[in-house]
């Protein structure tokens, strides 16, 4: 477009906020007062797009059929009892029989994730594992109810969500053989998506330590400082990063004179006293700390 006022050729651009045309060059107002047809909502990623567009529900894989079905309603519908017998007629072809395994993984998973009050992004991950796992028969001869746990805990892992493993065995009551055994397919499933990789370090735990022991951050501050430390020379593989953290917690505890004892630690945690004090004696060994109690 040309500027009507100094002839400048394509310096005529539409200013989003204002409603009209101006030319860059000398700040001519060609048009103004114009309409926006677009939407009445801002978007700047494909996950915004989908929430707020109102031509329907988002995608989500919370959902046997992904959120692609339609409802029939009441309306105007003069005949009642005839609208109710299409609705159950409905709800019973909306599910194929191999899809009925899937329903039934999805319900509990999305009961579960609400108690748990966990993001939905977590969710979502879950739900995707766990759509692998019907797709590759890992389903079978297993309590769902476990392999949904299983599949939330790992999605926690992925999504740097610091939720322990004793937390959903204390909350759900579930032995520590049957969750491995569930994990071990979740993580079979999990390894042909190459990004639901657990991404978690064990410094995240720390925030909730600190907090569940009332201590001041600084104490926080130099536990993450530790363990990080400890995390990138690779000293923290095959440890249980909650029990790491809290030996690190406990240890920065004690050399900056606010003690707190092991006992109470391992209770704000649900873990054993043994394992903080194994992982406190390695940090100790590897960093030759001396401490003075």
């Amino acid at each position: 477009m040309k500027c009507e006022n100094c002839g400048a050729e394509n310096s005529i651009t539409y200013d989003h906020e204002k409603g009209m045309y101006v030319c860059m060059n000398c700040g001519y107002v060609a048009q103004e007062n114009i309409v926006d047809l677009g939407p009445d909502w801002r978007a700047y990623t494909a996950k915004d797009r989908n929430e707020r567009e109102r031509v329907g529900s988002p995608m989500t894989p919370k959902v046997h059929d992904w959120g692609f079905h339609t409802t029939i309603g009441f309306g105007r519908a003069k005949d009642r009892i005839k609208t109710l017998k299409m609705q159950r007629i409905q709800n019973k072809i909306r599910v194929s029989p191999k899809d009925k395994k899937l329903v039934t993984l999805l319900s509990i998973l999305n009961d579960e994730s609400a108690k748990l009050e966990l993001p939905e992004h977590v969710k979502e991950t879950a739900s995707l594992i766990i759509r692998k796992m019907v797709e590759n028969g890992q389903t079978k001869r297993i309590d769902p109810y476990i392999l949904v746990i299983a599949s939330l805990y790992y999605s926690c892992q992925v999504n740097n969500v610091p939720r322990h493993l004793q937390e959903f065995k204390m909350r759900y009551a579930i032995s520590s053989s049957e969750l491995w055994k569930a994990l071990q397919r979740v993580q079979t499933a999990a390894k042909s998506i190459p990004e639901f990789r657990p991404k978690i370090k064990p410094t995240e735990y720390i925030p909730k330590i600190i907090d569940k022991l009332n201590l001041p951050p600084i104490i926080g501050t130099k536990a993450s400082e530790l363990v990080d430390f400890m995390h990138k020379q690779g000293l923290t593989s095959g440890k249980g990063y909650l029990s790491l953290s809290a030996a690190s917690v406990y240890l920065i505890s004690a050399l900056m004179d606010i003690k707190k004892t092991q006992k109470e630690v391992a209770e704000a945690l649900n873990i054993t006293e043994v394992t903080i004090r194994n992982r406190y004696k390695e940090i100790v060994d590897n960093f030759d700390i001396i401490v003075m109690l």
